[in-house]
């Protein structure tokens, strides 16, 4: 039978040492927390605008919670735009059926983060799957990032301009 070494004191105590700093440095690291979770089946307001769990009646969305995509701002549903040759377009619309092609009839889940409002309707990170709803919206140029969240989603931004995609057609 073997003899266990004795670990000397020093050894033990930089390795009990090491171990209280990663602790401490992990509980005093920010941690990303919603402040709510919304989730269930969508009813498309328009381009930047969901109702989560209510239901469609005479075609308007009734009963659910709105709530606005985070990082992304999308032309109102009566918006027109012009595009590189002067004709108007129906740009709201088309970003609202945009965003209801993309979700379907799937459940989606938004995260409310920092309890950020507007307009008094929570500002959250929606999510289809595995798909961000409003970095999809910005891919696909039928939204923009409004000058507050540049810095997340500006290159998928610039993409969508420098292709010519929806808005920036």
């Amino acid at each position: 039978m073997e003899k266990l070494k004795k670990v000397p004191a020093l050894v033990w105590f930089n390795g009990a040492f090491t171990i209280l700093i990663v602790i401490g440095v992990v509980s005093a690291a920010p941690q990303a927390r919603a402040d709510a979770i919304i989730s269930g089946l969508p009813c498309v307001i328009d381009g930047n605008t969901i109702q989560v769990g209510g239901k469609v009646r005479d075609g308007k969305c009734w009963g659910g919670i709105d709530v606005r995509l985070h990082g992304s701002k999308a032309p109102q549903r009566n918006k027109t735009c012009k595009d590189s040759r002067g004709q108007e377009w129906p740009c709201g619309r088309v970003a609202a059926s945009t965003l209801s092609d993309m979700i379907r009839h799937s459940e989606i889940a938004c995260y409310h983060l920092d309890g950020e409002f507007l307009d008094r309707i929570p500002v959250a990170t929606c999510l289809s799957g595995r798909f961000d709803l409003a970095l999809e919206m910005v891919l696909k140029g039928m939204a923009q990032v409004p000058h507050k969240f540049k810095p997340r989603y500006i290159l998928q931004e610039n993409a969508a301009k420098k292709a010519r995609l929806g808005i920036w057609k």
